[in-house]
């Protein structure tokens, strides 16, 4: 097909649990929306955890879609996708329920599905610093796969660092990027990106509060309301 008329998608993987404002999720996905690089952000929540000591103990999967849904109602071309509950239920569709506790869907099979399904789609992987490093140094399930599969199109996020440019991290960054990074006449592969808007918003603060001038800074507005409508993380614990 030519390559004016593939559409280009970028997939933003995420918890979201919960999707925080501004200064965090919805942030990124404005950032990430504003760029003319992509016709469409696909958000995808995570549905089943990689990580064992994460699985079951997220908030559940249509709760999280909803609130992505409510973080993106007013972006343009920010989509909120389930493909990552489908590529399960897909993988596990003739599994019992042993098999399909011990079955671990990674990003590389997520990829795959969604390029078989969209042939004329090119991917970009949307991830964060910390994120990137670990999959750059081989702890993810099927390293190369990942970058093969998004043609190594990838953007990499971080928060404006508070120290110098010989930050330990950053050098470990800037290393890993050079390592798989694809170069050619027009522009690199994968690009390192600050976005302003980021804070320290985290999930995890949200989840131990009910503090709601603090969840007033960290959610939005809809989101929050969601959260307490239905006594959700630390609300549940003082509801009556």
């Amino acid at each position: 097909m030519d390559e004016q008329t593939r559409r280009r998608v970028c997939l933003f993987g995420t918890s979201a649990d919960p999707p925080t404002g501004r200064g965090g999720h919805m942030g990124i996905v404005q950032y990430l929306a504003s760029l003319d690089d992509f016709d469409e952000v696909r958000i995808l929540p995570v549905y089943s955890h990689m990580f064992g000591s994460k699985r079951g103990k997220q908030a559940p999967f249509q709760s999280r879609v909803e609130m992505c849904q409510l973080i993106c109602k007013d972006i343009p071309k920010a989509v909120v996708s389930e493909a990552e509950r489908i590529c399960f239920e897909e993988a596990t569709a003739e599994l019992n329920d042993n098999e399909k506790g011990s079955l671990r869907i990674g990003t590389a099979d997520i990829l795959m599905m969604l390029t078989t399904n969209e042939p004329n789609v090119d991917f970009t992987l949307a991830l964060g610093a910390d994120t990137f490093i670990d999959l750059a140094s081989g702890k993810w399930r099927r390293t190369e796969d990942v970058f093969q599969l998004v043609g190594y199109r990838m953007i990499v996020f971080r928060r404006l660092l508070e120290n110098d440019e010989h930050n330990e991290k950053d050098e470990i960054l800037q290393g890993s990027i050079a390592k798989w990074q694809l170069i050619n006449a027009t522009k690199s592969s994968i690009r390192l990106v600050q976005i302003p808007s980021l804070t320290n918003a985290s999930s995890s603060t949200v989840r131990g509060t009910t503090n709601e001038p603090v969840l007033e800074e960290l959610l939005t507005k809809e989101v929050l309301e969601y959260i307490k409508r239905r006594s959700m993380y630390s609300f549940a614990k003082s509801a009556t």
